[in-house]
């Protein structure tokens, strides 16, 4: 049986296992509602390697197939339960990598007194102590200009 819904959890992070459409879908595997997910690549299902765990044993539980369409030679054998375990630790690395970089970054700007946020767009300045956007009265009349 085909479901025509899709499960994106657009702007939740992968590394969470409370998502709403995830929750969704294990609610519909759990009524017996479905016999396979398909999901592009692995770090699409989850980022954190226990919550894929977690899954894959939901999904072996109620007998529904998993389907990675970057790697459809994965399936069921011992070994590729093993690879999905190393491409599962590597989709936690790269996220917890990512997390890293971009705090140093955000470090690196507040300790030198920069705006953490993008550039500070026209009609505005970053106030001196809190950064936060502030406008400039001449500027922001031609803002208003503009949008009128």
């Amino acid at each position: 049986m085909v479901v025509a819904d899709r499960f994106d959890d657009e702007g939740c992070s992968g590394a969470t296992f409370d998502r709403p459409s995830l929750q969704r879908l294990l609610s519909l595997i759990r009524s017996g509602g479905g016999d396979r997910v398909v999901v592009h690549r692995l770090d699409r299902l989850s980022h954190n390697l226990r919550h894929f765990v977690t899954l894959l044993q939901e999904y072996r539980n109620h007998d529904v197939a998993l389907t990675i369409v970057a790697a459809p030679l994965l399936r069921v054998a011992a070994f590729d339960q093993m690879m999905l375990s190393v491409m599962a630790s590597f989709a936690e690395f790269d996220r917890d990598m990512t997390a890293s970089r971009i705090a140093e970054a955000r470090a690196y700007l507040k300790a030198n007194g920069r705006r953490v946020a993008d550039t500070v767009p026209f009609g505005h300045t970053a106030g001196p102590r809190t950064k936060q956007l502030v406008v400039i009265p001449e500027e922001g009349e031609i803002v208003m200009r503009m949008f009128q």
